[in-house]
């Protein structure tokens, strides 16, 4: 943290993050508009005080929207990421400590998943279900978990070898 404090652009760069996260948590607390509020009055609107960033070609605030759509963002962000951390610190975690024939079973899953490009996989996926923002966010966090397996992995490993280890192993 210390570094981003010293970093001018580093810290500019977490301020319009954490403000916009912010404005995406807060969303209906600060939209003027319903987002998906058709107007036929006010449809291509430019900029004004009513409207920040105008309206679209049915009338709809495009800044309520851009908010209300970030906010669906984060929120696909955070439960997709959770998911697949979960799925990947337990799979790592029981490669990494039980090794032989089972970190070889985790670690050719792993490889297989990745040999398999994600984009086309989730949209292999997406196809067969019904199509819902929580399905996205669990395919996505099925998806994405190989990274995180071979980290934990790795680090199970090497901290297996550490003196501290080998010492208590020693001591029963």
């Amino acid at each position: 943290m210390n570094a981003i404090i010293k970093n001018p652009l580093a810290l500019a760069g977490l301020m319009i993050i954490a403000i916009i996260s912010f404005m995406a948590i807060f969303a209906p607390l600060i939209t003027p508009f319903d987002p998906d509020a058709i107007n036929v009055k006010s449809i291509l609107l430019s900029p004004s005080s009513a409207h920040w960033m105008g309206t679209d070609g049915l009338g709809r605030d495009v800044y309520s929207r851009m908010l209300f759509g970030a906010r669906i963002s984060l929120l696909v962000g955070i439960v997709a990421v959770g998911i697949a951390t979960v799925i990947g610190i337990v799979l790592g975690a029981i490669s990494g400590f039980y090794r032989g024939w089972v970190d070889t079973v985790i670690m050719r899953l792993v490889d297989v998943m990745l040999s398999i490009p994600t984009f086309f996989l989730i949209l292999a996926v997406i196809a067969f279900l019904t199509p819902s923002i929580w399905n996205i966010m669990i395919v996505i966090g099925l998806t994405s978990w190989m990274g995180v397996t071979r980290l934990v992995r790795a680090e199970f490993l090497s901290l297996r070898n550490r003196e501290f280890v080998l010492a208590s192993q020693t001591l029963g």
